[in-house]
């Protein structure tokens, strides 16, 4: 009967409801089969021809962060990402830290010159005879996919580059790519990350392996904390497991703090 209902997707487009999609990122987040069944049944009960995706997902978060927090945190990754903006510093911040974990000096330079000009690159990471340029792309509208014309400005910088010893071209993103995008970046040899994108390998699941969650998905914290945290440069959870004083510095008690500290550590799976 569900496999019936029409859905407004973010990009606009129209599609059916899938309960098995809908299961499956329940599953990933960690949702046990009762929790799975719980939300499955009450969504079951407000679906209707029309509703839009995020209004799905707005039913199932705030149904999870009752039940499961730390679950709810993590089924709530790609809205995360995005309350990161309005700038794009603190994704840069957590790419960075992604290539750190996979063994490469990472640097934030503020110009690399060009053949022909100067660039302001987001990341440079070096390993061995590897030099990337990173150029991470950060969005905060729901439905945007990045587009052909950013992988041709992408290629075009890091042609203009290629002098200075870079010899990869990595272009990751909070969102999905658009098929041009990436039959572009096939032909011209962008390395492309996003959400589900590689397949089987997309941000979500490097953010899961790394344990490199961004603070916005602490469902304990309020947007105004989240905002102050992230004014003091602490993007990651794992910064306020190295470093829990910053919860009291930003005005948060001991009590509150705790029990953020031990959603974290039960959000980014750490005994």
């Amino acid at each position: 009967m569900t496999e019936k209902i029409k859905i407004i997707k973010a990009d606009g487009r129209e599609d059916f409801f899938s309960e098995k999609k809908f299961e499956n990122s329940l599953k990933r987040a960690g949702a046990s089969i009762q929790e799975i069944n719980e939300v499955k049944e009450k969504i079951k009960k407000e679906l209707r021809n029309g509703i839009s995706t995020e209004e799905i997902y707005r039913k199932a978060f705030s149904f999870l962060k009752k039940k499961n927090k730390p679950v709810a945190g993590r089924y709530s990754l790609k809205t995360a990402l995005m309350e990161l903006g309005p700038t794009g510093y603190p994704f840069e911040q957590i790419i960075g830290r992604i290539l750190k974990k996979q063994g490469y000096q990472v640097s934030y330079p503020e110009k690399v010159k060009g053949s022909c000009v100067s660039h302001e690159i987001d990341v440079v990471a070096e390993k061995g005879k590897e030099k990337i340029m990173v150029e991470a792309k950060f969005h905060n509208q729901y439905g945007f996919r990045t587009d052909l014309k950013t992988a041709l400005y992408v290629k075009a910088r890091f042609d203009d580059i290629k002098k200075s010893g870079f010899n990869r071209c990595w272009l990751p993103t909070n969102t999905k790519f658009s098929k041009d995008a990436i039959k572009y970046a096939n032909c011209a040899r962008i390395e492309l990350l996003g959400w589900n994108w590689p397949k089987g390998r997309g941000i979500e699941v490097l953010i899961e392996e790394t344990k490199l969650h961004p603070i916005t998905a602490i469902t304990s914290l309020s947007s105004g904390e989240k905002r102050e945290l992230l004014n003091k440069n602490v993007v990651v959870c794992q910064d306020l497991i190295d470093n829990p004083r910053i919860l009291i510095e930003t005005g948060i008690n001991k009590n509150k703090g705790d029990k953020i500290l031990k959603e974290i550590k039960e959000l980014i799976r750490i005994n």
